[in-house]
């Protein structure tokens, strides 16, 4: 017998090319691992039955940073023509009969397990189409998609779910974090000072 088809999984993106870093981002160290393996400690951390990552750049090594943390692999051959087709890829992908999904960035390496739990729980509470994090005044991932909203996902391929955030804003939860996790690494200079905060303490 297969085992039943969890109602809510975790996605994250780690298939960009990271052109603005001038190498692969996801590969970076940060605090003895890479960042997206410190990523994907943090999701896992929440306690989803589980957690999938997209890979894209450099999948082999990617894929290999994570490899014993129990995640599934879902590859995405088009990432180089933008996180739409990440979105699609993993939506291809999806059991029927998913409930909901939680997208995540690969490059967020502040947000911890806990504030990841209160975005699931805004949704196990509420079930809303949509749950988004705010850190101050500034919306951004993780964000919950419910069923319904799955086939608006990647549509453009140039974009994540901007839009489908933004067309259904009203009917959205949201999830207030502390806006000093809210931290994406782009650029070397972003990954200087987040080794700083890192050696920080945090």
């Amino acid at each position: 017998m297969e085992a039943p088809s969890p109602s809510l999984i975790a996605v994250i993106l780690a298939a960009g090319t990271s052109s603005r870093m001038g190498k692969n981002k996801m590969l970076l160290r940060l605090g003895g691992e890479s960042m997206v393996r410190r990523v994907t400690r943090s999701v896992l951390g929440a306690g989803l039955e589980q957690v999938w990552v997209v890979v894209g750049r450099d999948s082999t090594q990617v894929g290999t940073e994570v490899a014993d943390l129990g995640v599934r692999l879902v590859e995405n051959p088009r990432y180089a023509q933008g996180m739409g087709t990440s979105f699609r890829a993993a939506v291809e992908a999806f059991p029927k009969d998913l409930e909901a999904a939680m997208f995540v960035l690969g490059d967020q390496p502040f947000l911890t397990a806990g504030m990841y739990q209160a975005v699931l729980e805004a949704y196990r509470i509420h079930r809303p189409p949509l749950v988004i994090a705010q850190f101050g005044g500034v919306k951004a991932p993780p964000h919950i998609f419910r069923r319904d909203l799955f086939a608006y996902l990647g549509q453009n391929k140039d974009e994540g779910a901007k839009k489908v955030v933004a067309q259904h804003k009203a009917e959205a939860i949201v999830v207030e974090l502390p806006e000093s996790a809210l931290f994406d690494i782009d650029t070397p200079e972003e990954y200087r000072r987040a080794l700083e905060r890192i050696a920080g303490g945090e």
